[in-house]
């Protein structure tokens, strides 16, 4: 997924998180660990979860600087995920409330970023796959 196409106001705060660096080398690399020229920093597994609530809720899935995201039809990045277990969603808290995941330790950007309009939710509740639909709705 091309971070240029994606370049707009209402991205402009989650494009500066999930920016990373990237080694030259990477750039022509075939390893599996290396997508789009970029280190992959998400667990596989959350990556193929991720891919299928997007298919679910019909959202675009792709990648941005080696994390998964799901972009809606307007070009408003509505969800990524990172690590082996986050997963936030361009959502106020209180419309997926049952699927917040508590934080203990936040990094200051991820704070600073679920204090608006995003909010971390756990990506394996069933109900996971309506909110991203949700999120994909209010974007559009």
């Amino acid at each position: 997924m091309d971070p240029l196409r994606l370049r707009r106001r209402e991205n402009e705060a989650v494009l500066a998180y999930l920016e990373t660096e990237q080694l030259p080398s990477w750039r022509e690399s075939d390893s599996p660990w290396i997508v789009d020229g970029y280190l992959l920093s998400t667990h596989p597994d959350l990556c193929e979860r991720i891919e299928t609530l997007a298919a679910a809720a019909g959202g675009t899935f792709g990648y941005l600087y080696g994390r998964p995201v799901v972009v809606a039809d307007g070009g408003v990045i509505v969800a990524f995920g990172a690590g082996t277990h986050i997963f936030c969603l361009r959502l106020p808290r209180d419309e997926c409330e049952p699927l917040v995941v508590p934080l203990r330790r936040k990094q200051l950007e991820r704070e600073a970023l679920t204090a608006g309009e995003w909010t971390r939710v756990d990506p394996w509740a069933d109900a996971a796959s309506t909110a991203l639909a949700a999120a994909l709705t209010r974007s559009a």
